[in-house]
């Protein structure tokens, strides 16, 4: 017998990592406030189907209905053989139809045989088809008193609102990695299997929080190896996933070196890596740093603790800047691989871009540099020399017969007032605005990533949105707008949102000259603040 199916749950103290859908259950019960129809909804794995054999013998068991079923009496071990005339299990996948269901319909009509009442188990619910899903809503909506109803799915949102509220919904959690590893640890142990921390750390992350695909990998691997299961027996039984050559390509960047970086990718292609799911693995990672400079604690979920102890480290040597370009550029780099089916040629450039920041002459590569130097991070370059003081003028001769009063020194060209904004300007350090306020609220990304500057006068900075929709939740998080201005800019700005396409930005489009000379602004502002601040 396979171990998901020998480890199955027997009771809900068994059902690891689903705390609350656990205490409600029991609270129904012990209360005796069953309802006739549940919908159990959550990832794979993650132990729907078991709570709704455990709630079928909850319900029937001779000592019920109780929360704690004693698996001995003859109802339920009839339900643990799977034998049991008054528990149906029905895989909707396989018996989707209509005529499948009004089958069901008839059956539902007849008492119980033996037990308390009739439960039926629908697995993999949201598979009904719209005419099967359309003649289970009568039944559903007026059931006999002896029967329950336990619907499991992974999409809840495919199925039909008018079932959806015809049910207590229950959603089951990703089993975390901490739990994950306790019960593989345990179950190893009793079972006699020999594995390192290292294969176990590595079968939690591919089962990508679905305890029954870590213990089907468990099983596999015990079966493949000769001794004690290690990392690299992991690696050969399943292929090579990505993660390491993921961490030491990462490194490279944080490190800004290039070589470091091609060599991690040549590498992972050599090990027969799939270079896209490499790709996936590269923004996972930094997700991690971008998170744990937030809140560390927010990774215990997902991370074993050394991982999330070495997250944290890479945090304190990775500008935010620089990691949320990151995420975007591979985001990029992963839509245009499914597109070219060349993921090493994609993840390269990408990867290149990114370390060698200094050389991208991108408006985004130079307002990222830009906004580097104006928070005074480092960007692994050498810093110049500062520029020499300019020699003190000699003083004028005295006047003969009057004097004029002193006029106040005229601002030096090469020192740009930061009181002044300029439309070329605000365009340059935009991606830096942008930036800021999506590190304060992620869900500005998709609006402000359709945001165009259209005009700026007297310190309000107006703001072109395609559509009423984006426009309204930016006026809503205006104030975190306005303070990722004043941060980049230097002092207080008002924001303008305005919606509609822009008429004379489409103008100027239209101009090749004009377009161009607006692109050389925007060059030679970014390439002007680049040379205020120092840097070569």
């Amino acid at each position: 017998m396979s171990l998901y199916r020998k480890w199955r749950p027997a009771t809900f103290t068994d059902l690891v990592g689903q705390d609350t859908v656990v205490r409600t259950l029991s609270q129904a019960l012990l209360s005796d406030r069953l309802v006739h129809a549940y919908l159990f909804s959550g990832p794979r794995g993650s132990g729907k189907t078991s709570a709704a054999k455990i709630m079928a013998r909850c319900i029937n068991c001779e000592h019920g209905p109780t929360p704690n079923p004693d698996n001995t009496c003859i109802h339920c071990e009839a339900i643990l053989a799977g034998n049991a005339l008054d528990v149906v299990e029905i895989d909707a996948a396989s018996n989707r139809g209509i005529d499948e269901i009004r089958a069901l319909r008839e059956s539902v009509k007849f008492a119980p045989a033996t037990m308390r009442k009739k439960v039926y188990i629908v697995d993999e619910a949201h598979m009904l088809t719209k005419e099967g899903a359309n003649a289970f809503l009568k039944t559903l909506e007026e059931p006999p008193e002896h029967v329950v109803f336990i619907l499991a799915t992974t999409a809840p949102e495919s199925l039909p609102v008018t079932i959806l509220s015809r049910c207590q919904r229950y959603a089951f959690r990703r089993i975390t990695i901490p739990i994950m590893l306790d019960r593989m640890r345990h179950i190893a142990q009793a079972e006699g299997i020999a594995i390192n921390d290292d294969a176990l750390n590595a079968i939690a992350y591919r089962a990508d929080g679905g305890l029954r695909d870590a213990l089907t990998m468990l099983e596999q691997a015990s079966s493949f190896a000769e001794g004690c299961i290690d990392l690299a027996t992991i690696d050969t039984a399943f292929g090579a996933s990505g993660q390491m050559s993921a961490r030491a390509i990462l490194d490279a960047f944080v490190a800004q070196d290039a070589v470091g970086v091609l060599h991690g990718i040549e590498t992972a292609a050599e090990a027969g890596t799939d270079l896209t799911n490499l790709i996936r693995s590269l923004i996972g990672e930094i997700r991690n740093v971008v998170i744990a400079r937030i809140d560390p604690n927010l990774l215990a979920r997902d991370l074993v603790a050394s991982d999330a102890e070495q997250a944290s480290a890479r945090a304190t040597q990775l500008p935010q800047v620089r990691a949320l370009r990151a995420l975007r550029l591979l985001s990029d780099a992963l839509a245009s691989a499914r597109l070219s089916g060349n993921p090493r040629l994609e993840l390269e450039s990408a990867m290149l871009r990114l370390t060698l920041q200094g050389e991208d002459p991108t408006l985004e590569a130079l307002a990222a540099r830009v906004q580097l130097l104006e928070e005074g991070r480092a960007t692994g370059q050498p810093p110049a020399k500062p520029l020499p003081a300019p020699a003190p003028a000699p003083a004028p001769a005295p006047a003969a017969k009057t004097t004029k009063p002193a006029q106040p020194p005229s601002p030096t060209p090469s020192e740009p007032s930061t009181d002044s904004l300029t439309l070329q300007k605000v365009r340059a350090l935009w991606p830096g605005v942008r930036a800021r306020a999506e590190s304060a609220i992620a869900s500005l990304r998709g609006p402000l990533s359709r945001t165009e500057v259209e005009s700026v006068s007297d310190d309000t900075i107006s703001v072109r949105v395609a559509d009423e929709f984006n426009a309204g939740f930016l006026r809503d998080r205006q104030a975190v707008l306005e303070q990722a201005m004043q941060a980049v800019f230097g002092h207080a700005c008002k924001a303008k949102i305005l919606v509609g396409s822009a008429s004379t930005r489409s103008n100027q489009r239209s101009d090749a000259g004009k377009t161009t000379q607006d692109d050389l602004g925007l060059l030679d502002y970014a390439l002007q603040r680049l040379g205020d601040t120092g840097e070569g």
